[in-house]
């Protein structure tokens, strides 16, 4: 650990559900909220890793671990950490503190969710990939306007213009 370094904002919290209605709840986290996504998960240990990217930063993991209390009961610690070195200002732990926070209230939505409205938010999502990729293909078939190409055109021969006469 480096000098003057603090350590990654943890929390645990206890909640009043099984572990397998919280362990869907966390693996649907992404319907609710889709900046944070599911980078590694071990089924087998209850821990998920989701990251998540900040504003001139390269971001951060977050570490949720699900441990089973009793029948209904289950401990939830949520650990945010650096990508690429630690927490050592105030304002990235003020940072953390609202991933936590965000993570908490997502997941708190997400463990309600019944099978239908899991389905309802899954067509969503879908949906809106549907509309972002039929944009990405409008916006390819622009590069096919006229105007476009006869100024790549004069640009090209211009560039062999000078690479001729130098």
């Amino acid at each position: 650990m480096a000098v003057f370094a603090i350590p990654n904002p943890k929390k645990s919290l206890t909640i009043d559900f099984p572990i397998e209605q919280v362990k869907k709840g966390v693996n649907n986290l992404y319907l609710i909220d889709n900046e944070y996504i599911l980078f590694n998960s071990n089924e087998i240990f209850n821990q998920y890793t989701f990251e998540s990217l900040e504003f001139l930063s390269l971001g951060v993991y977050i570490d949720i671990n699900l441990s089973n209390i009793n029948e209904n009961k289950t401990e939830i610690t949520i650990e945010v950490r650096r990508k690429i070195g630690t927490f050592n200002q105030s304002h990235e732990v003020t940072n953390a503190n609202n991933h936590i926070q965000l993570i908490i209230e997502n997941l708190s939505k997400s463990i309600i969710l019944d099978d239908v409205q899991i389905e309802q938010l899954i067509e969503i999502e879908t949906k809106e990939e549907d509309v972002i990729v039929t944009q990405n293909i409008k916006q390819t078939n622009t590069t096919e306007n006229p105007f476009l190409i006869a100024l790549m055109i004069i640009i090209i021969v211009i560039f062999a213009l000078i690479g001729i006469f130098y």
